[in-house]
């Protein structure tokens, strides 16, 4: 299932329902550029300009894509042309465009097979690499992460599934990792002494169960009776602690069902997936309705970017906040509280009927 699919079954949506396509003649279309290093091998070192449209259609399908690669001081050119099902790509042991046609509703960059294709296609294999580390997050919910779960699991599923399996395999894998993970835990709730996972030590069931020392007394809580923020945290803290760190993360409102008091902590979180060394260090980007989310971002307005529609009929447009010109008068009018200006409606991103 394709990142795509997978967001329109958790909203409850239809590929038809997406709101540009009232009319069947749009599309949509994401385009990106990226600045990579050279992966393991050495190799796709440059900046990758990637474009690729929907088909405007009432099912999902691709209709164009197209990737373009510029080395380190070298001049662009394009790897990958797709227009419809049939594409062309540069293949650098020959050094000629081939020509071929796919037949799956996917793009053709999720086809190439690092184990055999990279000689032939290196920026290509770096590329496909570099996008499959992004990961999308959903609203976490706390029915699905206290879910008993099995099999071996290294990353979170989109609405938090797999987190027992996780934190089980971190315990065994890396016990050092796994104690930090507690040792922050417990930092933000004195009140626990331990995190165990109960079930087989590999296929079987494994569920969660947060330890509190009582008088002396060891309690443990199953899932089903642990706090929903304690189970987020310790969701949004084990990504700094995971094997394979996503090279790109995206949240909506990770704000939601925690405590205000702790909305700090979770900010620090994500800016700490950022701050580390390459190839470890992660992009994040989140949406949020929170202005205390705000608050933590007044040192840094140039990491806040507002989205807003001008109409209901209009396409929703992002623009940085430093671009605003009113950003300088509206920080010395509002000190030390960005979500207060934005509630006030003088930063942009005003609700709907709003002006």
């Amino acid at each position: 299932m394709s990142s795509v699919e997978l967001y329109l079954r958790e909203k409850g949506w239809d590929y038809r329902d997406l709101p540009n396509l009232r009319q069947t003649s749009k599309a949509i279309q994401w385009d990106m550029e990226a600045r990579l290093e050279a992966d393991e091998h050495k190799q796709g070192a440059g900046t990758y300009s990637y474009s690729i449209r929907l088909s405007p259609k009432r099912y999902l399908t691709i209709g164009s894509e197209q990737l373009t690669f510029t080395p380190p001081n070298g001049s662009s050119e394009v790897i990958l042309r797709r227009q419809g099902r049939k594409f062309e790509v540069l293949n650098r042991k020959t050094g000629e465009m081939e020509t071929s046609s796919i037949r799956v509703p996917a793009s053709v960059i999720s086809t190439f097979e690092p184990s055999v294709d990279r000689s032939k296609y290196p920026e290509h294999i770096r590329f496909k690499e570099w996008v499959e580390g992004f990961r999308y997050f959903l609203i976490w919910d706390p029915k699905v992460l206290r879910m008993p779960d099995r099999n071996k699991h290294e990353e979170l599923g989109p609405s938090g599934e797999h987190l027992a399996p996780l934190l089980a395999l971190l315990r065994q894998r890396d016990p050092e990792k796994f104690d930090k993970l507690l040792s922050r835990v417990r930092r933000l709730f004195p009140h626990v002494s331990d995190i165990s996972i109960s079930g087989g030590k590999t296929w079987g069931w494994k569920t969660i169960r947060i330890h509190e020392r009582e008088n002396g007394r060891d309690i443990a809580f199953n899932s089903q009776q642990t706090n929903d923020g304690v189970l987020r945290m310790l969701a949004v803290a084990s990504l700094l602690y995971i094997s394979k760190p996503p090279s790109l993360v995206m949240f909506e409102e990770p704000e939601n069902g925690i405590h205000p008091q702790l909305l700090r902590e979770v900010i620090q979180i994500l800016r700490e997936l950022t701050l580390r060394k390459p190839p470890r260090n992660s992009q994040v980007f989140f949406t949020t309705h929170s202005p205390y989310v705000l608050d933590e971002f007044y040192d840094h307005p140039e990491e806040v970017f507002v989205m807003e529609r001008s109409h209901p009929l209009a396409g929703a447009t992002i623009s940085q906040l430093t671009v605003a010109s009113q950003i300088v008068s509206v920080m010395e009018s509002f000190p030390k509280s960005l979500g207060e200006a934005w509630f006030s409606g003088l930063i942009g991103g005003m609700a709907r009927g709003k002006r």
